[in-house]
């Protein structure tokens, strides 16, 4: 029986497990490579512009990740819930950085995929500036407090609204407040790993793809203008 190659991407995938289970006593630096080899593989194989999957292969295993992604972060909730009933405190924060992580990158990919460049880079400056600011406001309410906590995340609406006429522009601005915003928020360093995972990836990450995303867009609409 021919084994498909989406088939073959799970039992890879299965090699990282079993390589946990038999870590123990293993170089960490070579645990760590086997790891991101494993990792690595299925994710370089995606971006490849040539494949031997015909389209029923694809749009089958796209179908099986699709409905395992939505799996594992149902099984994330509930260990969330579970623990919260345990515990009567919120749960650990690695789980909501597996919980949030995932979902952040399936919504930047898919505004991309969807919408294009220039609305993408867009609304995902408005979407991430508007849940901080709110976070901000249910935190502090209205205070001076509040209001200097707020001034990076206006600054973001401002660029995503700005950068609809000058691209160019805009993709600067963005890169350069992800990369000022990790100075403004350097008290981050002093948090737990999995905070500080979440929250680069709820702020800066999202910033630095815009960005580099708009300067990408305003240089190859230079070229077709060449």
């Amino acid at each position: 029986m021919n084994i498909s190659k989406s088939m073959l991407k799970s039992f890879w995938l299965f090699l990282l497990v079993i390589l946990i289970m038999v870590a123990n006593g293993l170089p960490a630096w070579l645990v760590g490579l086997l790891a991101v080899v494993i990792l690595g593989a299925p994710l370089v194989r995606e971006f490849k512009k040539g494949t031997d999957l015909d389209e029923r292969q694809i749009a089958l295993s796209h179908f099986s990740s699709h409905l395992a992604f939505f799996g594992l972060l149902a099984l994330i909730v509930l260990v969330m819930i579970v623990e919260f009933i345990a515990r009567g405190e919120n749960p650990d924060p690695q789980w909501y950085m597996l919980l949030i992580v995932p979902l952040v990158i399936k919504l930047l990919i898919s505004l991309f995929q969807n919408y294009g460049t220039l609305p993408s880079a867009q609304w995902i400056g408005y979407f991430f500036a508007g849940i901080w600011l709110l976070f901000v406001l249910l935190s502090h309410g209205l205070s001076l407090e509040a209001l200097i906590e707020a001034i990076p995340f206006i600054l973001i609406l401002a660029v995503a609204w700005f950068s609809r006429k000058y691209p160019l522009a805009g993709g600067l601005a963005f890169v350069l407040l992800a990369i000022g915003l990790l100075f403004f928020f350097r008290g981050w360093w002093s948090l737990n790993v999995y905070v500080r995972i979440l929250m680069y990836a709820l702020i800066p990450l999202p910033l630095v793809i815009s960005g580099v995303a708009l300067l990408i867009h305003s240089m190859g609409k230079k070229k077709a203008e060449v």
